[in-house]
């Protein structure tokens, strides 16, 4: 028997939405991720609330892919936004625990944390990384951060982190490094060691929850010369620019010098669409952050 409109698999776990849209008379959307109220919140609204876990994902149909976010600035629609935040704990130690352990103790400083102040708010760190160093970079252990206690320079710096996964294995005393979720704190700057996690679908201003889109066709801000293979021969490749802006990757300037401005920059895309005869079109671009 032909079957058609399910899903097949072992087994599906989490807040898996396949709403169907009334307004465009359209379905398919994929929400994969927490859901932490019952507000459905499209790709094209804000909110004052957060009604995802970060880093949640929205697949359509079509391919577009999106990530819930929390803005950090005000943000406009048309350049990449970055994470703005800089690594919260940077090469600590992490106190020995068994295998299976789930919990794990780490002794910051008075450096850590977002400010470098040796304050960390309990759970500031949910949706973000940590690399334990278990018997030197060999034995890395990576996991996803999903709870953490509160440290201050007042009170005491060390610091309960919650794994995703259990330990595989018992370890000694370690050193670790943790960022935070790479969705917690975007902003359209012009910081050129902040990379771009994302495009705002809208106008939005600090601490307003929202979808920036990672994957698929769009449009985006760019130089003159992108998409225009009348210059640029054969060149479909674009980069971030500092400003969140789109240039062309490793090409040669009409004098023929070298761009390093671009060239080392981070990978954005290609480019899907000139003008007929390879004039510069909008241009669309298929963009290539987060699947």
């Amino acid at each position: 028997m032909k079957k058609i409109g399910y899903i097949s698999g072992r087994r599906i776990q989490g807040d898996l939405s396949l709403g169907y849209d009334p307004m465009m008379n359209r379905g398919g959307r994929m929400i994969i991720g927490e859901a932490l109220t019952s507000t459905e919140q499209d790709y094209d609204e804000d909110s004052a609330v957060q009604n995802y876990a970060l880093g949640t994902k929205m697949i359509l149909p079509r391919g577009r892919v999106f990530h819930y976010a929390k803005a950090g600035g005000t943000l406009v629609p048309d350049m990449g936004v970055k994470n703005a935040s800089n690594q919260y704990v940077v090469f600590r130690v992490v106190a020995a625990a068994a295998k299976g352990a789930t919990q794990v103790l780490v002794t910051c400083t008075a450096a850590d944390g977002i400010a470098a102040n040796g304050t960390i708010a309990a759970n500031e760190l949910v949706g973000g990384h940590i690399v334990i160093f278990a018997g030197g970079l060999v034995s890395a252990i990576n996991r996803e951060v999903i709870a953490n206690s509160a440290i201050s320079v007042a009170t005491t710096l060390v610091m309960t982190v919650t794994l995703d996964r259990p330990l595989p294995f018992l370890i000694g005393a370690s050193t670790c490094e943790i960022m935070h979720s790479e969705y917690f704190n975007v902003q359209n700057d012009v910081v050129n060691y902040h990379s771009v996690v994302g495009l705002a679908m809208l106008p939005s201003a600090i601490n307003r929850y929202l979808w920036l889109q990672t994957w698929g066709p769009t449009w985006m801000n760019a130089q003159l010369t992108v998409g225009e293979s009348l210059v640029r021969v054969n060149n479909r490749q674009v980069v971030f620019r500092a400003d969140g802006s789109l240039g062309l990757a490793g090409h040669t300037d009409v004098a023929g010098t070298f761009d390093q401005t671009t060239h080392y920059a981070q990978h954005a895309g290609y480019i899907l669409c000139s003008l007929l005869g390879g004039a510069q079109g909008a241009p669309f671009v298929y963009l290539q952050i987060a699947p």
